[in-house]
Formats: C-alpha cells, sequence, structure tokens
C-alpha cells in the first residue's frame, strides 16, 4: 500500500483502502443477485440465521472472494499475467474516483488495510443506527471487543418494522498470519503486534457472537434513531409516519446481559410519542449535556424542542421554529452548551438557535454550500469547529467564532466525494479526525492536522495527487448511510447501507 509521512504528533499517516467494490460483487451473490432475492422475496434476503433471528456474520475469508485477485502494490508473487502476452502485470493500489477498472480486472478485500472487520446481514435494510454506551470502560483497546448498538428497520410493510437491541461479542482482530510487520504498518498495528501474546490471539477460527431482541415498530419505518448519551436506553426514534417515538430499553439491554429474560415481541412499546411534526423527518438529536433534550426536525422544515418533565417519561414538546424555506435534514446541540444547537437545511443554510429564542435563529450561514446541506457533525473535543456534508459530495470545516455573514468562509472544503454525503462525525476524542460517507458507496477518514506535500499515486502512468488529510477509504457496501465512531473504543467505526453493517478498526493511526 502506499504511505504518506505527515506530522501529526509525529505519527506516520497512511492512504489506506480497505474492503474495495469488487466489479459488482459488493457483498455475496452480487448487486444483480441481491436485487433479484429482494424482488422475489419481498425486500427480505434469505439467510442462514446464527446466534439472533435476523442477523448473520459474513465470513471476510469466505469463498465470495475465493476467484478474485488481489490487488496490492509491491508484491511481486501477486503480479497477474497478461492472458495475450503471457508477460506479468504488477499489482497496484487502486484510487476511488480517480482510477478505472479496465475489463477483466477486479477489486478484493484487502485484510492489511484492517485491525478489524466484521459484516452483519439483517433481516431489513436500516437507514439508521446508534451505538450504545456501555459500562465496560472507556478507551478500551484489548481485544476482543464488545460493541452493543440500536437499530431501525425499513421493512417491507409498516408492520414488520422493528427497533433491534443488538450485542456484537468476540470481535477480534484480524489474522495477522501471513501478514508481518513491516513499514507500511500504522503504530497501532506495530503494537498490537507487539501485545498480541498479552492480548489477544491470531484467531482464524475464533467466531464472533451476535446476540439480539427485537421491539416493535409498528406503523411506520425507523428514518432516524437515537440513544440519550446520558441515558443510552433511552431511545429515540423518527418514523416516516412523522411520528418521534421514545423508548425505554433497559430491561433489553439487561437481558442481553444476562440480567432477566427477553421481553416477548409486542410487550413494549414507546413510553412517549409526539404527533406533531407536519411531515416525516430525519433530523433528531439529544443534547451531551442537558439531560433528557431533544430537538427534532421535519421535511416541512420545522424543528421542535423537547425537555424532559418530571419522573423521566414524558417530555414537553414547545410549538416549533419554522424559520427554514426548506427540509431540516439534520440538528446537532452543542456539546458544551446547554442552550444552543445547529440545523442544516435543503434551503442550503445552517442555523445556530439558543432554546431561549424560539422566534428566529441567533445565527445564520446562508448558501453554505452549493446544493441541500444533509448533514452536520458539532466536534466533541473543540467546541468552536463544525462539519457539514452536502448533495454535491464536498464537506466543509466551520470555524464557529467567525460564522454567519455572507464573507464568513470555512476553514476547510473538501471535494473528493463523487455522490451525496449522507452521514459525517468527528472522532469522540481526537479533535482532527472525522469519517464521512457518501452515496458513492464509499466512507472516507480525515485527518485535519496532517501537512504535508502532496503525494502522487500512479494511476495508469498519470500522477495524481491525493489530498493529504485523507487517511483511509473503505469500500464495499451498497448504497451507505450512516457512519457512527465508537464512543468508548478509539478509532472503532459501523456503517449501516443497504446490504447491511460493517464493524471495522482501520490499520491507521486514529
Amino acid at each position: 500500500m502506499p504511505s504518506k509521512t505527515g506530522k501529526k504528533n509525529k505519527k506516520k499517516a497512511k492512504l489506506q483502502q480497505g474492503n474495495l467494490a469488487v466489479g459488482g460483487k459488493r457483498f455475496a451473490g452480487g448487486d444483480d443477485a441481491r436485487a433479484a432475492a429482494e424482488q422475489e422475496e419481498g425486500g427480505r434476503v434469505q439467510n442462514k440465521y446464527d446466534g439472533a433471528a435476523g442477523l448473520e456474520y459474513e465470513d471476510e475469508f469466505g469463498d465470495d472472494f475465493e476467484e478474485e485477485v488481489f490487488i496490492n502494490e509491491g508484491d511481486e508473487d501477486d503480479d497477474q499475467m497478461d492472458e495475450d502476452t503471457g508477460v506479468a502485470e504488477p499489482t497496484r493500489i487502486f484510487v476511488p474516483g480517480v482510477d478505472q477498472l479496465k475489463e477483466g480486472e477486479e477489486l478484493t478485500f484487502d485484510p492489511s488495510a484492517y485491525v478489524l472487520y466484521h459484516a452483519i446481514r439483517p433481516e431489513w435494510p436500516s437507514l439508521s443506527f446508534d451505538i450504545l454506551r456501555d459500562e465496560l470502560g472507556g478507551n478500551r483497546s484489548r481485544f476482543p471487543h464488545t460493541l452493543f448498538a440500536v437499530t431501525g428497520s425499513q421493512a417491507e410493510t409498516p408492520e414488520a418494522n422493528k427497533l433491534t437491541v443488538m450485542k456484537l461479542t468476540d470481535l477480534h482482530r484480524m489474522p495477522r498470519a501471513g501478514r508481518p510487520v513491516d513499514e507500511g504498518d500504522s503504530e497501532l498495528a506495530i503494537s498490537l503486534a507487539a501485545d498480541e501474546d498479552e492480548d489477544d490471539v491470531d484467531c482464524e477460527d475464533c467466531e464472533p457472537k451476535i446476540d439480539s431482541v427485537s421491539v416493535a415498530h409498528s406503523g411506520a419505518a425507523v428514518n432516524r434513531v437515537r440513544s440519550c448519551p446520558q441515558q443510552p436506553a433511552t431511545v429515540a426514534t423518527m418514523g416516516d409516519d412523522s411520528v418521534v417515538r421514545v423508548f425505554d430499553l433497559t430491561t433489553h439491554a439487561q437481558a442481553l446481559n444476562g440480567v432477566g429474560a427477553k421481553p416477548a415481541w409486542g410487550d413494549t412499546g414507546p413510553v412517549f410519542a409526539f404527533e406533531g411534526h407536519r411531515e416525516e423527518g430525519f433530523a433528531l438529536d439529544w443534547s451531551p449535556v442537558a439531560v433528557g433534550q431533544l430537538a427534532t426536525g421535519d421535511c416541512a422544515g420545522r424543528i421542535h424542542v423537547w425537555q424532559p418533565g418530571e419522573g423521566g417519561a414524558s417530555w414537553v414538546v414547545d410549538g416549533g421554529r419554522g424559520e427554514h424555506t426548506g427540509s431540516v435534514e439534520d440538528v446537532q446541540w452543542s456539546p458544551s452548551e446547554a442552550t444552543v444547537f445547529i440545523s442544516c437545511s435543503v434551503d442550503r443554510s445552517l442555523k445556530v438557535w439558543d432554546v431561549r429564542e424560539p422566534r428566529r435563529a441567533m445565527v445564520t450561514k446562508g448558501d453554505a454550500h452549493q446544493s441541500d446541506v444533509n448533514v452536520i457533525s458539532w466536534n466533541p473535543s473543540v467546541a468552536y469547529l463544525l462539519a457539514s456534508g452536502a448533495d454535491d459530495g464536498t464537506f466543509k470545516i466551520w470555524d464557529l467564532r467567525s460564522f454567519g455573514g455572507a464573507s464568513a468562509d470555512p476553514v476547510a472544503h473538501f471535494r473528493w466525494h463523487r455522490k451525496p454525503v449522507t452521514s459525517l462525525e468527528w472522532h469522540p476524542s481526537d479533535e482532527s479526525v472525522v469519517a464521512v460517507a457518501s452515496e458513492d458507496d464509499s466512507i472516507t477518514v480525515w485527518d485535519m492536522s496532517v501537512e504535508e506535500d502532496a503525494v502522487a499515486s500512479s494511476s495508469g502512468g498519470e500522477s495524481v495527487e491525493l489530498p493529504p488529510q485523507l487517511l483511509f477509504v473503505h469500500q464495499g457496501q451498497s448504497s451507505i448511510k450512516e457512519v457512527h465512531f465508537h464512543p468508548q473504543i478509539p478509532g472503532l467505526l459501523m456503517s449501516t447501507a443497504l446490504d447491511g453493517y460493517n464493524v471495522f478498526k482501520p490499520n491507521t493511526n486514529i
């Protein structure tokens, strides 16, 4: 893999590409096979379920990749033979969005690009999920890992929709057999290899485990789901029926930890529901500062702020604010101020609000992008930094200290993705790292602190400049909708797409 030397706390920056798209085989059976299966089964893909109803792990080293050619620069043993000339052609790194596959070429999964990688196939696709904070400790690095998450479905019929609380255990790191530590490995990978005997073993035969319990979300598909950071079992959803529901999933999470029995299907309903939105929406966020404070936005351009009532199972919802002239696509609370949040919209604007002033936004940045602004993320470590992503595939970094007004420019503007940005999120503890997901079927990881000369990568004999801040490219999923960092396991990410969930940790310093 090509590497770059940057300056970030004297660490090595590295561009890696993992799970690269494989000539139409982005998942088992290929796009055409899955489309046929979905049409035949009404959107359901039949699986051999293992460990939890409707969920299964995929084998990243299974038969799906046996016939494919591994493309990895610098390994003469992996050179491909040209059928016409009989001459060996060197393998090479593929640059997404720049390189084009020639006839007969394929791209394949590169296990050396990951410290950890698992794929999960659900019964129904999911637009949204959230990682649940747990009591296993923060800043965890020892393998195997355990992860809790809540997901919302997009089922064939409204009555079949559900919330699923899942527990993933025995998430081992990638086996290192045949992959000795070399100069291209990240410091993280080298450190892990050194601690292998103490920490984890090469686990080619170790099977990850999954357990889950589902709650009926009858009557509506789940557009957005979020867990309250201070009370992880309190989960809010926004449905495609325009209703916002709040669930208490305490007993479900406890059951996955072996405390009590799993609640039966249909036994759990929302503890609170709000039907005041005029249209369905996708904007929903809990305040990380004020416990139980919630903001929701809809496609009619209105935002409602929720204040928790007494007893913890009720909320007082305001009358709404409607200053946006298009759909409100996302909302984000300030990581440091209990009364401040920001919104983005199809009207291309960003607006900063204070709940004490419901009539108007405090600051507006008009034409923040040249297209719909889809997503925003407020940096949890540096309260004046904001990231926004748009329909034109670009994302920007803003300094809120000089925000607002027509002349305020972003501090950074990236035009890497070729299709709309669907999700972006700052690293929970590294203030300079952000992950970005796009409809171009890729997730990129960026480090804003890296400063270095432009690096050229060979692409069909031509020199191509790669952004020095680009650390990692993850591909292999179709129609990616969300990506989140694990708040307690540094560098671990989870994503959702049409074909399921990926849990992965890049072999780079994040």
